[in-house]
């Protein structure tokens, strides 16, 4: 048997991330076997699963992905939910790349040959995977119509972000109707699989859903901390910004930036270590303290698009 071609989605992996891989795997398997293809294709991961990953896997019966932390050369990869460098499993390089599925920035992956590569402007790498599903007229299972349909509200912070487009409505629909699920209360219960803002270790609350970007000659680590408790979880402030300077200072980042998203007020405060003068240009504030800006739901498009741009 043919070694699997691998699916893994970027480093700091989030609901999407990880459902992408489930869903693309499903997708390609179920292609490859209409096709008479003996391709064989698995999704793997480069952490831990978020809480509301975990639960739902369980709840669907699929098994966690493979973690892994590198590939080897010459292994058959195919991304989801990023295709930068910086983001990307360890080994990459030496790699062979045959396909990409995302909803992100064109980055600096290179391929030494073309490859199949979906990327539309979407609120989820999940929406692209279901609309795939349809575009094939492959029957999505109740189980992975499931994990796509989580990973879209979660990245859609339940249609709320600005991220969110009419086609995520479209997808969120069509899957509602495999599934029987009402999508707010569905994003409701997975926000809150997350937990309690005490117990989570400052090492998750911080990196869990972190990613870093070249800016300019330096590099810089953007983080969002997603909650429905913003008073709880700016009670953990202090011990945030210690863990923040110590990866700073760890990881040479120009700085590290920080949203702690409060998905029911629809805003952001932002905490920031390190060289905060490009966030202060870009926005218009001082962020030497902690701000807080309305609005603000999306790292990708309100704030990492305008960073990079400014440089």
């Amino acid at each position: 048997m043919a070694e699997p071609i691998i699916i893994v989605g970027h480093k700091n992996p989030d609901n999407d991330a990880i459902s992408a891989a489930v869903g693309l795997a499903f997708f390609e398997n179920e292609l490859a076997r209409r096709q008479g293809r003996d391709d064989v294709y698995e999704a793997v991961c480069l952490g831990p699963l978020p809480p509301e990953t975990a639960w739902n896997l369980e709840q669907n019966g699929i098994d966690a992905p493979r973690l892994i932390d590198h590939v080897e050369a010459g292994q058959k990869v195919m991304l989801v939910d990023h295709n930068e460098l910086k983001q990307a499993v360890d080994g990459l390089a030496d790699a062979e790349v045959v396909g990409i599925v995302d909803h992100h920035r064109i980055g600096d992956v290179a391929t030494a040959a073309p490859i199949y590569m979906t990327v539309r402007p979407w609120g989820s790498t999940c929406t692209v995977i279901s609309a795939l599903c349809r575009q094939h007229d492959i029957e999505i299972p109740v189980a992975i119509a499931n994990v796509l349909l989580s990973a879209i509200l979660t990245d859609t912070v339940i249609l709320k972000s600005p991220t969110a487009t009419k086609v995520d409505e479209e997808q969120i629909a069509y899957l509602e109707g495999i599934t029987g699920k009402k999508y707010v209360e569905f994003g409701q219960q997975l926000f809150k699989c997350r937990g309690g803002e005490a117990d989570l270790p400052i090492e998750k609350y911080v990196g869990a859903d972190a990613k870093e970007f070249e800016v300019g000659s330096t590099t810089v680590l953007i983080a969002q901390h997603e909650t429905v408790d913003l008073e709880g979880a700016m009670k953990r402030e202090e011990e945030a910004r210690a863990y923040m300077r110590k990866l700073q200072e760890e990881k040479g980042y120009d700085f590290v930036l920080v949203l702690v998203t409060d998905i029911l007020a629809e805003g952001s405060n932002f905490l920031v270590e390190g060289n905060h003068a490009v966030v202060d240009s870009v926005f218009g504030i001082d962020s030497s303290k902690t701000v807080w800006i309305d609005g603000i739901l999306s790292r990708k498009k309100q704030v990492a698009a305008p960073i990079l741009a400014a440089n």
